[in-house]
C-alpha cells in the first residue's frame, strides 16, 4: 500500500476499483457465496448506480466496501483500491481490522448513507451531537467548529434554522427529515466517496425526488463520487452516469446508463426494466 499523496497525474484513474470480489456467509459446515467475482470502477465525481433485485448481494458489497461485514460474512478475496487524493493508494480490503488507516477510510474517506436512517441514528442523543461527533472524529477541528460545521451542513440540507435542528432528537423528526440527517453526517466530512444504500426508502414520490435532487447538489458541492444501491430503473435514471447490474452476485451488465437504458443486452436487466410502471402495458 502506498500512504503517499497521490500524484497529479492519477487524478484521471478511477477513485475505486473493485476486482474480483468475493464474498461469501459460513457456517460450521458450509461456504455459501453471496458475492462471486465482482469487478467494476467508479470514476471521479462520477455515480456509479449498483442495481438488482432484493438478495442480490448489492448491500453486501457496499458493507464490504467499508469493511462491515459482520460474521458470519467474510471477504473470500479480491483488492479493493481506493486512490485517494488525500492520502494515496489504499487497498481496503487488505487494511488491518483495527488500524488507522481503515478508521480514517470508514466516514472520513467513504462514508455511507445507510438503508433505514432509525438504524443509522442513536436514539438517546440530539442529532447535531451525532453529527458533531463525526466532524470531531475525522476532521482536525474543535467542539466549536464542529458544532458551527454542524449547523451549516444541517441548512444545507434544508434543516432550517440549523441550531434548533441542531437539538433535537431523531423521534422527533418525520422519516424525510431523518434522511437528511443521515445525508447531513454521511457529507459533513466531506467523503471522496459516498455510497448510498437505498436512499428513498419507505419515502414517498415528492420526498424520494427532494432526497435524490439534495444528494445530486451535495455531490456536485463536494466533488464525490457516489455508489448508489437501488433496485429502481426509474432512480437510476435520474441518478447514475453508468450502471452495473447484478443477479445473483455476479454483474451482468454494465455501461454508461443510456446505452443500458435503450438498449438492455442481458435478459435480466430487460425484466427489471420491464418491471417499472411507466413501462407497464395496460392490460
Amino acid at each position: 500500500m502506498n500512504a503517499s499523496a497521490s500524484a497529479p497525474g492519477q487524478s484521471h484513474l478511477p477513485l475505486l476499483e473493485v476486482e474480483d470480489l468475493r464474498v461469501s456467509f459460513f457456517t460450521p459446515d458450509l461456504e455459501v457465496p453471496v458475492v462471486q467475482g465482482l469487478t467494476f470502477s467508479i470514476g471521479r465525481g462520477r455515480t456509479l448506480a449498483l442495481v438488482g433485485e432484493s438478495g442480490s448481494g448489492k448491500s453486501v458489497t457496499a458493507y464490504a466496501i467499508l469493511r462491515l461485514l459482520q460474521p458470519p460474512g467474510r471477504i473470500v478475496s479480491g483488492r479493493m483500491l481506493l486512490r485517494s487524493l488525500r492520502v494515496g493508494d489504499v487497498d481496503i480490503a487488505r487494511l488491518g481490522e483495527n488500524s488507522d488507516r481503515l478508521f480514517e477510510v470508514r466516514g472520513g474517506l467513504v462514508s455511507m448513507i445507510f438503508q433505514e436512517p432509525m438504524a443509522a441514528l442513536s436514539p438517546v442523543h440530539t442529532i447535531g451531537s451525532q453529527i458533531a461527533e463525526a466532524i470531531l472524529l475525522h476532521r482536525p477541528v474543535g467542539k466549536a467548529v464542529a458544532r458551527e460545521l454542524t449547523i451549516e451542513m444541517l441548512e444545507k440540507v434544508g434543516m432550517m434554522p440549523g441550531a434548533l435542528r441542531y437539538e433535537q432528537y431523531p423521534h422527533e423528526l418525520s422519516g424525510g427529515l431523518r434522511q437528511r440527517v443521515v445525508i447531513a453526517m454521511a457529507l459533513a466530512c466531506r467523503p471522496e466517496l459516498l455510497i448510498a444504500d437505498e436512499p428513498t426508502t419507505a419515502l414517498d414520490v415528492t420526498m424520494q425526488a427532494q432526497i435524490l435532487g439534495l444528494i445530486k447538489t451535495l455531490q456536485r458541492e463536494i466533488g464525490c463520487s457516489v455508489l448508489l444501491i437501488t433496485h429502481d430503473f426509474g432512480v437510476v435514471a435520474q441518478m447514475a452516469d453508468d450502471v452495473a447490474v447484478m443477479h445473483r452476485g455476479q454483474i451482468v451488465e454494465r455501461g454508461d446508463v443510456r446505452a443500458v437504458l435503450k438498449n438492455p443486452q442481458h435478459p435480466h436487466t430487460r425484466a427489471l426494466l420491464d418491471a417499472l410502471p411507466s413501462r407497464r402495458r395496460p392490460a
